[in-house]
């Protein structure tokens, strides 16, 4: 509903049921802000391994370079 509805008398609180889970439900629950900004942190922290997982294989099987053998 619109903020300016509200005014208008066409809410009833006993009406709402938007958020209201059943047994009957299979719908999977809202994230919150709180949960959104944990999974971004987490996603964020993953692709910095990831980057550097990248440069660790990029050093391990880099082309040998030309020289004597050790």
């Amino acid at each position: 509903m619109r903020a300016d509805e509200f005014d208008a008398g066409y809410y009833t609180p006993s009406d709402d049921k938007f958020n209201q889970a059943h047994l009957h439900d299979t719908r999977r629950p809202r994230l919150t802000l709180i949960q959104l900004n944990k999974l971004k942190k987490m996603r964020a922290a993953k692709d910095l391994e990831d980057l550097v997982h990248a440069d660790h294989l990029e050093i391990q099987y880099a082309p040998m370079e030309e020289g004597p053998p050790a």
